[in-house]
């Protein structure tokens, strides 16, 4: 098998909230979320085997970046040329009336017709089940933040072709799914959060996940550091939260099967 090149539009929503929350994550990742998956990709890329990714040689992946919120989107010809989509975080709700939000739903949807490949993390799961006929509202048990267990769902394990029950993954978030759209399968839980993800058809992979994060914790430390201060998440539940920041997770593990759906080797 001849080796593959991955070529991603990168929409970029989170980086504009870095630089009044931790600016200082600038300077180590100058492009903020699209430097951050970017060397995520090339690391898990040099580090997997054909064995890895479901017998396919997988030689790169590019990354185009966008940004949705100067409705910056790829053109019909750019579309052509892309294997999919991987949307990033972001401080912002997939239930909010911002109009970059309402239009970035707009071309979810479109994208959604024409069976277009879209993935990412955190936000991802929010903001395409919110355009697709899901609900999204603030996480009813709360904020959910560092290192958690996420455990697959029977669906999940059909679905990536594993006896692997369950992964580890750090996440944050403070809203949540609460409702699949039609034709939708949950990817697992938690215990606190319900939906940490899920899929649709072959076209729909969503992570609550941040392996970026997982391969690099102080992104998520500096973070945490500043809901403290800033009192936006309880000191209490912070500090649970460092003392689980550093366990070992599975953040390969997840971004090699986002490679294979993008390789067109997962569907429901």
């Amino acid at each position: 098998m001849a080796p593959t090149t991955l070529r991603l539009a990168s929409f970029d929503i989170g980086t504009d909230d870095l630089r009044w929350w931790a600016p200082e994550l600038l300077d180590r990742y100058p492009d903020g979320f699209y430097t951050m998956h970017q060397q995520l990709f090339e690391a898990v890329c040099a580090d997997s085997q054909p064995v890895d990714l479901g017998g396919a040689e997988l030689e790169k992946v590019e990354l185009i970046k966008y940004e949705p919120r100067n409705d910056h989107y790829p053109s019909d010809e750019e579309l052509k040329s892309l294997d999919g989509i991987v949307i990033s975080g972001t401080a912002a709700g997939a239930y909010e009336q911002d109009e970059w939000i309402l239009r970035l739903q707009e071309v979810i949807r479109d994208y959604h017709q024409q069976q277009i490949k879209m993935s990412g993390f955190s936000f991802a799961p929010q903001i395409l089940a919110q355009a697709l006929g899901g609900k999204v509202d603030r996480n009813p048990p709360g904020t959910e933040l560092s290192v958690v267990t996420i455990h697959l769902t029977e669906a999940a394990q059909q679905y990536f072709g594993t006896d692997r029950t369950a992964y580890a993954i750090h996440v944050h978030h403070n809203d949540g799914v609460t409702k699949l759209p039609e034709g939708a399968v949950s990817l697992g839980t938690s215990g606190v959060t319900e939906y940490l993800g899920w899929m649709l058809g072959g076209h729909i992979l969503a992570f609550s996940g941040h392996p970026e994060y997982s391969r690099d914790p102080w992104i998520l430390e500096r973070m945490m550091i500043v809901e403290r201060r800033d009192r936006l998440v309880s000191a209490q539940h912070i500090d649970y939260g460092l003392q689980a920041l550093w366990n070992p997770t599975d953040y390969i593990w997840q971004t090699q099967q986002q490679f294979r759906f993008f390789l067109g080797q997962l569907r429901l």
